[in-house]
């Protein structure tokens, strides 16, 4: 049977390809054998790889939430941006997990030009510029274009940084998305020497490995956060899974707006997956 892939191509649907994507997430034998044949069963024609993948979390939390939040995390991250977080933000409190300082939308001088850079990060005596790039579908990558773009600023930001700079720092380049990279602007990178983090690059300490290592879980990875709670949450810039266990489920009801009920939903869900 025939799919419809994100990028609008239609291709037959392969089970092989679709049962590997759950062993990714961890699960078991069983548990693969089992939504994938599910999710088989339940395919009609014009189906698409989002509806696919939906369908398949849904399977996934009746079996194990830890496994569906793991093979959900892309599609919670895309919807950081319309749900009112700013995917910016998200990376910035991730590299905070992670020992950096952090500042969100500054706006640096470069010898020719002033830019506005996403992130500017600090560690270890070393300054990173970070440019982000989000995309709320599956399909687009960062190409060579974006990559080359944001080295080009760098180049500018450096040298200002440099001659007028009286305690040297080490700057460095990152361009960090929450998609993939094309092949050019990977092989770019590595010429260049661009720290590049997305969704599965680099093969280790990329955004879903630093995501999973501390479960920095964005809420919208929560089945019974809906759109208003989460637009509630973004108002409080309350990002990750577990900064919801700082709150009995009386006072995130009050705190948020939302119904008690709800509120005990989401702490179960919380202290499930972390």
């Amino acid at each position: 049977m025939e799919i419809i892939k994100a990028s609008g191509e239609r291709q037959t649907f392969d089970r092989e390809k679709f049962c590997r994507s759950l062993k990714k997430a961890g699960a078991p034998r069983n548990v693969v054998t089992k939504v994938c044949s599910m999710v088989e069963k339940d395919l009609k024609p014009g189906t698409n790889t989002e509806q696919l993948s939906k369908k398949a979390a849904q399977y996934l939390r009746e079996e194990n939430l830890l496994l569906a939040a793991k093979y959900s995390l892309r599609h919670a991250i895309m919807q950081l941006g319309p749900s009112g977080f700013f995917f910016e933000e998200y990376v910035a409190a991730i590299l905070e997990e992670y020992g950096y300082s952090t500042k969100v939308g500054q706006i640096l001088k470069g010898k020719c030009v002033t830019h506005e850079i996403d992130i500017v990060a600090e560690k270890d005596n070393k300054r990173y510029f970070i440019e982000v790039k989000y995309h709320n579908r599956r399909g687009l990558k960062s190409d060579v274009q974006v990559a080359m773009y944001m080295y080009a600023r760098f180049l500018d930001i450096k040298q200002f940084q440099e001659d007028t700079r009286v305690a040297k720092q080490i700057h460095k380049a990152w361009l960090v998305t929450n998609t993939k990279f094309t092949k050019k602007a990977t092989r770019y990178a590595e010429c260049m020497e661009i720290y590049m983090t997305g969704w599965r690059y680099p093969q280790k300490n990329n955004l879903e490995d630093l995501i999973i290592q501390k479960a920095l879980y964005p809420v919208t990875v929560l089945p019974s956060a809906n759109r208003f709670i989460r637009e509630q949450l973004a108002q409080e810039h309350l990002m990750f899974v577990k900064d919801l266990l700082a709150y009995s489920d009386s006072k995130l009801a009050k705190k948020f707006g939302i119904q008690q009920t709800q509120a005990k939903k989401l702490l179960k869900e919380a202290y499930t997956l972390v």
